[in-house]
């Protein structure tokens, strides 16, 4: 399965996307991409769906080498994963060996490439990603940053003196993050395949710090927006339920649009064989 091929093409030159951004999400279904030209207060959003989750890491890698929009030359590329093989750490253990703050039986790859992304919170996400993808992505790129999905979630959420919970859902994965003032209380990731998946580790969250559903705020990103079966489910539970973003394009790719507004920097990078 693990596997790169071997198709070689020349990078496109087109002087104007030497100072053009790439964008990428990536995510078990597939990843997404957008590219940020500096004219477009809105780029759009392309998505690319593997045929077979086995075969994900050699479909990416294929696309990424057919794909002329993605054989070009440019400024910054940003890749956020949103990955389930992480671990949320505090700063003053960034020093210790990243192999040591994974629980590896959640690797999602044979072979992985683990890294880490300070939030603004000041803990860091220690994650792992193909290291295959990862080689790829280097060599195909001068200029790649990495960083975790929930980063992104991180430095865009508002700072707020009260407590509030954040919901982001995106191709059935479903980030919640507990915040107050300038402290990050919690953050967890959980796939979410249905409407009721996504109430009820919302609510359990919501139970586990001791809230009131009729008293708290609770803001959505991503695909929980009003109207949807699924923001009007969680109304009927949580009483301050208000979406982050009106505008429905930018609230559905929240996180790809709010990656190329993050400082990003790698911090660690170490494989894991």
């Amino acid at each position: 399965m693990n596997y790169l091929y071997g198709l070689k093409f020349r990078l496109i030159s087109d002087h104007s996307m030497h100072t053009a951004n790439l964008n990428l999400l990536f995510y078990r279904e597939g990843f997404s991409y957008s590219v940020d030209n500096g004219r477009d207060s809105r780029p759009m959003v392309h998505d690319f769906q593997v045929e077979q989750s086995l075969n994900w890491e050699a479909e990416i890698i294929r696309e990424f080498e057919l794909n002329l929009s993605l054989r070009r030359n440019f400024s910054q590329v940003r890749a956020s994963f949103v990955s389930t093989f992480f671990n949320v750490v505090p700063a003053e253990l960034l020093d210790e060996n990243l192999e040591v703050l994974l629980n590896f039986s959640e690797a999602e790859f044979e072979n992985n490439r683990l890294l880490s992304s300070q939030s603004v919170f000041g803990a860091s996400l220690v994650f792992g990603i193909s290291q295959l993808l990862f080689d790829k992505l280097n060599l195909q790129y001068a200029n790649t940053v990495y960083c975790h999905s929930g980063k992104v979630l991180m430095d865009s959420v508002a700072v707020n003196s009260e407590p509030f919970i954040h919901l982001h859902l995106s191709h059935q994965m479903l980030e919640i993050l507990v915040s107050e003032s300038d402290k990050l209380l919690y953050y967890n990731l959980f796939e979410t395949p249905t409407a009721e998946d996504v109430l009820f580790y919302s609510l359990y969250v919501a139970d586990q710090f001791g809230f009131d559903t009729n008293t708290v705020n609770v803001k959505t990103y991503g695909e929980l927006m009003e109207g949807r079966k699924i923001f009007e489910l969680l109304r009927k539970y949580v009483r301050r339920l208000s979406q982050a973003v009106k505008e429905e394009v930018y609230m559905k790719n929240y996180s790809l649009y709010k990656l190329s507004e993050c400082e990003l920097s790698q911090v660690h990078s170490r494989e894991k064989k």
